[in-house]
């Protein structure tokens, strides 16, 4: 699969599916590596079909690789769950 190119939060992301069985995870990465790559699971073949909206509405959503939702691995934040 060719990987497309999002910009969003002032960075550059390349945008793929790494991995695709009952789900695809599509994997944002950003191109200066300066931020963590981002993760998300979606329906099959969605990638394929989205706009740019509708890419930036999964960046949105997307969550952090090996960290909390913050984005700061290993640091649990006090408005989480115990």
């Amino acid at each position: 699969m060719h990987w497309r190119t999002l910009h969003a939060d002032d960075c550059d992301w390349e945008v793929g599916v790494v991995s695709s069985a009952d789900e695809e995870i599509i994997e944002f990465r950003p191109k200066e590596q300066t931020r963590p790559p981002r993760r998300l699971a979606v329906p099959p073949g969605t990638l394929a079909g989205m706009d740019e909206a509708a890419l930036k509405s999964a960046y949105l959503r997307a969550r952090p690789i090996g960290g909390d939702y913050y984005g700061r691995p290993g640091k649990r934040m006090s408005d989480m769950n115990p």
